[in-house]
Formats: structure tokens, C-alpha cells, sequence
């Protein structure tokens, strides 16, 4: 692996344009071919943008969903879209039409909020985890449902190892790798660092996990919690070796306004790019490289980041953030006698090798 200098200097990364919303989103996705860009809206609406430039020209949005729009996986077959909600509906479109409609819909996949989305590596199933404290597979072909396992805690994310193993991680920081077909754990690994039990509450969690490409490396990001009820805590990312299952690189950085990792994923280039959202108007974007000690790269310039989508080209970043002033108690009056919501800036950013 390069050393940081050299990283920097050939990927120069750069802000090269801000795309505001007019409302708040929390997931984001590049389609495969990357030729689109989607994003989930807290107002229930899937958005749909051209992603041939950075114009990010706006498509009719996907309708349908109760809830806010809690993640989002682009199959492998370059047609289908599935979406999850926080009223527990699964829906999958096919998302170049021009007047998308979906393909199926499961109305009470989960009894209330699901958190997580990944798709099996064959493409044959999509699991789903929620506040149900259950992960379900469903067949990606019509819905039906393949496997129900028990969680037994509230599971904020799932991610599929190459050879199609399943992995969840969960509020109390352990993920935990299934044996689908037995509906059985085979073996936990240890990230309770990302949790706390603080004031009759339980705070933190593993909010994401991603495979190398290789499949060696299983990476978990979350915080260690300081407190309960204010978002404070430094973000931290584990990376686990999946035989040993032992930790061989950990990244704790920030300060405790920091808050949580809540999106990664790995370059080709072997290092990891994540985003985080801590106290109002805290975000970061970073750049790390197991074995480095620190990021090579941190942009502090965007607030609460809650979704990164790497361009399929590898030249390109898309960052759904949330707009400058943000706050959410003690909101006044604007001119209008009304009370704005918070909304989300897609912050696009430029990678291209110098």
C-alpha cells in the first residue's frame, strides 16, 4: 500500500459540486452501471437522479413507501432496485423505467423499522434485519420468503461475504456470521467497544459492516458511545480478519462530537473511504489505509454525512449530507411563520488520479 503522500497526490480529492433537495434523505446508492443515482427520502419518496454528469438531472421519484426510506441495494442484473422503509416495507423496482412501478412489494416484511438491506452475492436473495430483532432472506425473484433467523437485538446492518455467508451486527455490538439454511449462528465477532448502556438507555451499535474484495476482511464502523440521549462519541472502525476472526487494524478518531461511522467502503486502490454524522453540523468524509495510523484524508466541510456511494467508475464520490444550521430542538419562525425542515446537499466529489 501506498504511503499517504502518495495517495493524496494521486487522488486529489475535491468538492466539485453540491446538489440541494428539498428534503432530508438518509440513504444513497450509484446504480451498477452507473448511469443513475438513487437516494431514500424521509418523505417516503425514492429520488431518482441522470448520473451521466455531475448535473445530476432529477427523474420522476419512486412513490409508494409510509415511512422514511432507511436503505437501498442495486442488484447485480443492472434492472432492479430494492427499497426498505421504517413502516417495515420491502419494494423492488425497476428503476430505468420512466414511470417506475414495483415489481413486488412486501407491505409487512418487518413489524416496524428495518435497518438493513444486502443483496446475496448470486442474486438469488435479499435480506433484511430491523427493530424486530429478526433478519429475514427473501427470494429477489417474487418475495417469497427463503429464512427467518433470530437475532434477539435490535440489528442495524447485514453484509453478504463473497462465498454468500450472511453477517449482521447488532445494538450491542456483536455481529454475529449465520448459517442461513440451519437458522443458526456460527460464530460472533467482538465490537462492544461500539456499545454503551448509559442513563436507562442503549446507545451506539455496529451501523455498518463491508467485505474486501478479496473476502480476508470483514470492516465494522460505529462509535464508542460517551453518553446517551446527545450523539456523543468518537467514530471507530474495526477491521476484523474473517478466518481468525481477530482484529487487525482499529481506527478510533475524532473528538466526542464526532458521533457515529455511519457509511463505508473500499477503493480499488485497497483503502477505505467513510463518512460520519455526530452533533448538529458535525460530519466528516475520510480516507484510511489499514496499518496507517491515521486517515491520509479528512473533509470536515460537510454537515451529519449519512450515505456514501462510490461511482462505479472509481473517479467519483456522491455524499448525502445535511444542510448548514441544522438543529433539532428550538427552532424559530422563518419570514414565512413557518418552521423549515432540514433538508440534504448531495455533495459530489471528484477522485481522479492526478
Amino acid at each position: 500500500m501506498s504511503d499517504a503522500k502518495e495517495l493524496l497526490n494521486r487522488y486529489q480529492p475535491k468538492l466539485t459540486k453540491t446538489v440541494n433537495l428539498d428534503r432530508q434523505m438518509g440513504s444513497l446508492r450509484y446504480s451498477r452501471c452507473g448511469k443513475f443515482l438513487a437516494a431514500g427520502g424521509f418523505d417516503g419518496t425514492v429520488r431518482r437522479f441522470d448520473a451521466a454528469s455531475d448535473e445530476l438531472s432529477p427523474l420522476p421519484p419512486l412513490t409508494g413507501h409510509g415511512g422514511w426510506v432507511t436503505a437501498l441495494a442495486f442488484h447485480a442484473d443492472g434492472r432492479r432496485l430494492f427499497s426498505v422503509d421504517t413502516w417495515g416495507h420491502l419494494r423492488v423496482w425497476s428503476f430505468a423505467d420512466a414511470e417506475a412501478q414495483p415489481l413486488w412489494t412486501l407491505e409487512r416484511a418487518h413489524a416496524g423499522w428495518i435497518r438493513g438491506l444486502a443483496i446475496s452475492p448470486d442474486g438469488a436473495a435479499v435480506a433484511t434485519c430491523g427493530t424486530d430483532q429478526h433478519i429475514r432472506l427473501w427470494s429477489a425473484d417474487d418475495g417469497s420468503k427463503r429464512q427467518e433467523l433470530a437475532a434477539g437485538e435490535d440489528t442495524y446492518c447485514l453484509a453478504f461475504h463473497p462465498d454468500g455467508s450472511l453477517v449482521s451486527g447488532d445494538l450491542r455490538g456483536i455481529i454475529k456470521q449465520w448459517d442461513a439454511a440451519a437458522g443458526k449462528v456460527v460464530r460472533e465477532f467482538d465490537a462492544r467497544a461500539m456499545y454503551l448502556y448509559d442513563r436507562i438507555q442503549d446507545v451506539g451499535g455496529v451501523r455498518t459492516l463491508a467485505f474486501d474484495r478479496t473476502g480476508t476482511t470483514l470492516v465494522a464502523g460505529g462509535s464508542v458511545p460517551k453518553s446517551g440521549g446527545f450523539v456523543q462519541g468518537s467514530p471507530l472502525i474495526y477491521w476484523f480478519d474473517w478466518v481468525s476472526g481477530t482484529v487487525r487494524h482499529t481506527l478510533k478518531f475524532g473528538a466526542d462530537a464526532d458521533g457515529y461511522v455511519y457509511d463505508l467502503h473500499e477503493h480499488a486502490d485497497g483503502f477505505w473511504m467513510a463518512v460520519t454524522s455526530g452533533q448538529p453540523g458535525n460530519g466528516k468524509l475520510l480516507f484510511h489505509s489499514p496499518g496507517m495510523e491515521q486517515p491520509f484524508f479528512v473533509a470536515t466541510n460537510m454537515a451529519n454525512c449519512h450515505a456514501l456511494a462510490p461511482h462505479p467508475d472509481g473517479d467519483r464520490l456522491a455524499i448525502a449530507a445535511t444542510n448548514g444550521g441544522n438543529n433539532g430542538n428550538g427552532r424559530r419562525l422563518n419570514d414565512n411563520r413557518e418552521y423549515p425542515g432540514n433538508f440534504t446537499p448531495i455533495h459530489l466529489w471528484s477522485l481522479a488520479p492526478g
